[in-house]
């Protein structure tokens, strides 16, 4: 609403509710000269229309030799832990539809500080390199300001300035200097492994790496970030089959058999059901914490 107060009825579209109009129009609006910034509300409903996605926008460079292009970034609000809304049309955490398309940049930022930065470079990517951008936003994150305890206030950030620089693409952001175990991580995994981290004083044994940008999956910069350590957990929100952990463990494996251990935690394969159920099915801050003290003897 006040976005279409300030910059009015030509920059700001408030569209029907349905999400193969909503994308059909950004891409008109691609291909006649602006950058537009379509939003999905939930990321379940992206499925009613994601062949405009990987049929039509992401294959149109491809197909044209070049000579068009869909350049955009969609806005989706999406995975799971959002309180308050049930079932898995509210609370999806499958995004694996995206993974599956050639040439698509999937951004997940896991705080307010990230978000800013990576929505300036997904903008940059979308206007000068033309590149379909999808920018996923963990729902449960946008009101969070407390880490460990109410009123903390641990995950609350300064805004960047206008000049700040932008993160290398593809490279994980670090919490903690340890070599004993690293976490890789993001979205809501990485708010709490977080607060496992913090409740257990592991900052000095284990590092957490928020991995950002979720495809292309940059290994070479994942595993400079991972440093010394050879015991590695990876958490994923997502579930056990189909998601973001099989392809980064097989790629980490690709790069180096050395490993001592690799394990991960998942979400169950299953859709999430209502209420405190949904919690029976996704990855907890215990289930995390468990892991550390087996394994670091805490």
């Amino acid at each position: 609403h006040h976005l279409f107060d300030h910059f009015g009825a030509n920059r700001v579209v408030n569209t029907l509710l349905d999400e193969q109009s909503i994308l059909g129009l950004a891409m008109g609006m691609a291909q006649q000269g602006f950058l537009p910034i379509p939003e999905i509300q939930f990321l379940a409903y992206v499925h009613n229309a994601e062949d405009q996605i990987r049929g039509e926008a992401a294959t149109l460079p491809f197909f044209s030799n070049g000579q068009y292009h869909n350049g955009m970034v969609i806005r989706i609000a999406g995975l799971a832990y959002q309180k308050g809304f049930g079932g898995h049309f509210h609370n999806d955490n499958s995004f694996a539809v995206f993974r599956d398309i050639p040439g698509v940049i999937v951004m997940c930022p896991s705080n307010g500080h990230d978000a800013v930065l990576m929505m300036r470079q997904a903008v940059q990517l979308a206007h000068c390199q033309k590149r379909l951008v999808i920018f996923l936003e963990p729902i449960a994150l946008y009101m969070t300001r407390d880490l460990l305890e109410e009123g903390d206030q641990c995950w609350l950030h300064e805004f960047p300035s206008a000049d700040a620089p932008l993160p290398a693409l593809g490279e994980p952001s670090r919490y903690g200097d340890g070599d004993e175990l690293v976490i890789i991580t993001y979205g809501n995994g990485y708010y709490l492994s977080r607060q496992a981290c913090s409740e257990l004083n592991l900052e000095q044994r284990i590092r957490i790496l928020d991995l950002r940008y979720l495809v292309p999956l940059d290994i070479e910069k994942v595993v400079d970030a991972i440093g010394p350590a050879n015991h590695i957990l990876v958490v994923d929100e997502c579930r056990n089959r189909g998601s973001l952990s099989e392809e980064l463990i097989t790629a980490l494996y690709e790069h180096s058999r050395d490993w001592q251990r690799v394990d991960r935690i998942t979400a169950k394969d299953s859709f999430i059901p209502l209420g405190s159920a949904a919690y029976k099915v996704l990855p907890g801050k215990e289930d995390i914490r468990q892991y550390l003290q087996e394994h670091l003897g805490q």
